[in-house]
């Protein structure tokens, strides 16, 4: 009986459920909620469903990475303040689905928020992660969903911190120090990709593309779903023309350069975002100046899903 009331809601369903639970969510899961919500629209996930042929479906979409939610149900998550209450959240989402009892309500919002109710933690750190654990059920199916093993690893980082750490941390811009009025646009500040872990984080220069600064982090960041890149975030083009370096931004989106009317128009047609935010929680990083620290979020794919009949007409992302 869920299943089928889940079934009724569409992406526009979903947009507006998300933007009602925004003023429930904690300050530290606010933005990534919505981010999450943007790396895994409902979209790509009917268009997964759907295809006849998904071998063609990536390469019309050029699709790149891992964009199957249902091989990374128990970890899409991580960046999230409320991915430590998973086991909790999906027991309870598991639990509502094998009712045959009707929703307690016809309104999604207040089904989820009802879910998180019912787990024993402070309810806004539970929201965002109740509502994500809800939509991944309704895009993997139930049996998918309850046979994942729920394994979740101690916070690390900055994730282990309380949440108002967490918030003050992604909200600090480094010290320029003693030497700081002579440096100028030289400044220099943090940006961080991974808060889990404590070296994940490069150098930007006041005023340089996102994309830029990490390419001149030398580490080795190959692996075997996106290949070969300089450095952290993936790029190819550093002209808006790929897509693959889109990213969600945590903290510090105030630190970018507004978004201009090319990269609105790019995004629209690759269907990450669609939002008349000057600085919305998806960007392209090589289209986006940094003058001081941001906190990004790296998607494990990218493609073309603005490509799909009629996503340039609907999303399936809440607007900013």
């Amino acid at each position: 009986m869920f299943q089928s009331f889940l079934k009724q809601h569409d992406a526009a369903a979903w947009q507006r459920t998300v933007e009602a639970l925004l003023p429930h969510i904690h300050d530290v899961d606010r933005r990534a909620t919505q981010i999450w919500f943007h790396f895994f629209p409902l979209e790509l996930a009917d268009a997964i469903n759907e295809a006849a042929d998904l071998a063609q479906l990536v390469l019309t979409l050029r699709l790149e990475g891992n964009f199957r939610l249902s091989e990374q149900i128990d970890s899409s998550h991580w960046f999230l303040y409320g991915h430590r209450y998973w086991r909790q959240v999906k027991a309870a989402v598991v639990a509502r689905a094998e009712s045959n009892a009707a929703p307690p309500s016809l309104e999604l919002g207040r089904v989820i928020r009802d879910i998180a109710k019912g787990i024993d933690a402070d309810d806004s750190m539970l929201v965002g992660i109740c509502a994500v654990g809800v939509m991944t059920l309704q895009q993997v199916g139930l049996e998918a969903f309850r046979a994942s093993s729920a394994a979740v690893r101690p916070p690390q980082g900055m994730l282990a911190k309380t949440p108002a750490q967490s918030v003050a941390a992604r909200n600090k811009s480094d010290s320029q120090g003693i030497l700081g009025m002579f440096r100028g646009i030289r400044a220099q500040y943090t940006v961080t990709f991974d808060e889990r872990r404590h070296d994940a984080r490069f150098t930007v220069i006041n005023q340089q593309h996102l994309t830029t600064a990490s390419a001149n982090d030398r580490r080795d960041y190959s692996n075997e779903l996106r290949g070969t890149v300089e450095g952290p975030i993936p790029a190819q083009c550093r002209t808006a023309s790929c897509g693959t370096c889109w990213v969600g931004i945590l903290g510090g989106n105030e630190h970018l350069s507004p978004v201009d009317a090319h990269e609105k128009k790019r995004m629209k047609e690759f269907g990450y975002i669609l939002s008349d935010e000057p600085r919305p929680v998806i960007r392209l990083a090589c289209q986006a100046l940094a003058s001081g620290n941001v906190t990004v979020v790296i998607p494990p794919w990218n493609g073309f899903i603005g490509k799909r009949k009629g996503s340039r007409e609907t999303s399936a992302v809440p607007p900013q």
